[in-house]
């Protein structure tokens, strides 16, 4: 896993597009409440991310994060307050049950979390929101292919 996450710096490091603004990492103890809220643990791989980065834009969208608790019920940067709107919308409860978003760049799709299921290493797989066809598929078996694959496809 390590060595993943070497590879995953190595590439942030030389890449141009997505910018991240550092020493604004989230702090264990938020991730814990987001954690206690949703109910599940976030995979391993986004709290690497959340820690290490914290946050990015990729042309002018955020990769969600976790802020700190006192700006959560207005940052729309802030993977809980976002998952918190979206539950008030009774028919995306209801067609999104194991949903938590993550990178929406545009109105043509949108990525997310399938919490309803987990790999051996606790890794969500990211799915791909195809918003204009109605049509939904796996972008990555894990939040760090995620990213790898972004960066990929911008450079």
């Amino acid at each position: 896993m390590e060595l993943m996450y070497e590879q995953l710096k190595d590439k942030l490091s030389k890449e141009n597009y997505l910018k991240w603004f550092p020493g604004h990492g989230a702090e264990e103890q938020w991730i814990a409440e987001v954690e206690e809220e949703l109910g599940l643990s976030l995979p391993p791989s986004y709290r690497w991310w959340l820690k290490h980065y914290g946050n990015a834009q990729l042309h002018g969208a955020y990769i969600l994060a976790v802020g700190s608790p006192e700006h959560r019920e207005y940052d729309d940067s802030d993977m809980l307050y976002i998952h918190r709107l979206n539950l008030a919308e009774d028919w995306w409860v209801s067609q999104f049950p194991h949903r938590i978003d993550l990178f929406v760049p545009d109105g043509d799709e949108l990525y997310f979390f399938d919490t309803s299921i987990r790999d051996e290493q606790g890794e969500f797989p990211v799915m791909r929101y195809d918003l204009m066809n109605d049509m939904i598929d796996l972008y990555a078996p894990s939040f760090a292919a995620f990213l790898e694959r972004l960066i990929d496809e911008t450079n």
